[in-house]
């Protein structure tokens, strides 16, 4: 493509190379200003914050209509995993007893 010989071009090389070491210049002189700083560090609480107001907010909604968490919802899965695979293994022992087997001691019904 004609995109890909110009960047070939070693000017043009030359000039990317010059623009991104410019570009990481005031990046970092960005980065080491303490009120960038202090800035980011606001920002990041501070949406750290509305994260969680906003998920405070979205299980008190959930309690309210009735509906589970997703930590709930997780929990029920796990146990279905369990019932199933409890399931399975007494499948596999019923299927394996020999004819006639009764694993229930003499007395006792069914």
């Amino acid at each position: 493509m004609l995109f890909d010989e110009v960047l070939k071009n070693p000017v043009v090389k030359k000039a990317i190379a010059a623009g991104e070491e410019q570009a990481g210049r005031v990046v970092g002189k960005l980065l080491s200003s303490d009120a960038v700083a202090t800035g980011l560090s606001s920002l990041l609480s501070a949406a750290s914050a509305a994260r969680a107001t906003f998920d405070a907010g979205v299980q008190t909604a959930l309690k309210a209509a009735n509906l589970p968490s997703s930590g709930e919802v997780q929990a029920l899965k796990q146990k279905i995993e369990e019932l199933e695979a409890l399931i399975d293994e007494l499948s596999v022992r019923v299927d394996s007893a020999p004819p006639g087997h009764d694993d229930d001691p003499p007395g006792r019904g069914r």
